[in-house]
């Protein structure tokens, strides 16, 4: 059964699976500030993206959603603040190793979504890619 995915659902999603990927930018980055990490720069407004880096997008966003939704149960199942931080960082791992097997870096991966919260043609036609994966 092929499951669909409503714009409705994709942005809220892509901001729920992005929060941990921006905090790995920062730990990697020296310790860079959430706010200066999620700052637009004023070329990124006016950024494209070409079609190949949409369909790794696209891939790297449903292998994320899968880790996702992995550590998700697990995470519900965890009582001790300490193994539920294990598992949030490891979860974090994933999806950064998720992002980068689909030939993306995080940075990059943040721009595509962060574009699809401002350009709804764009984000319909990653909605359409994304929806042909699943």
């Amino acid at each position: 059964m092929k499951h669909r995915t409503s714009l409705r659902v994709v942005v809220p999603l892509l901001s729920g699976l992005l929060l941990p990927l921006m905090l790995y930018g920062q730990d990697e980055q020296g310790g860079q500030s959430a706010q200066q990490e999620q700052a637009p720069e004023p070329m990124q407004e006016q950024q494209e993206f070409d079609d190949e880096t949409l369909e790794r997008f696209a891939d790297a966003y449903v292998a994320v959603g899968e880790v996702h939704d992995e550590y998700s149960e697990r995470l519900q199942g965890t009582e001790a603040t300490e193994d539920a931080q294990a598992l949030q960082q490891e979860a974090n791992d994933k999806m950064v190793a998720a992002i980068e097997a689909k030939g993306l870096e995080v940075q990059e991966y943040s721009a595509v979504a962060a574009a699809l919260e401002r350009d709804t043609d764009l984000r319909e036609k990653v909605v359409r890619m994304i929806e042909q994966r699943q």
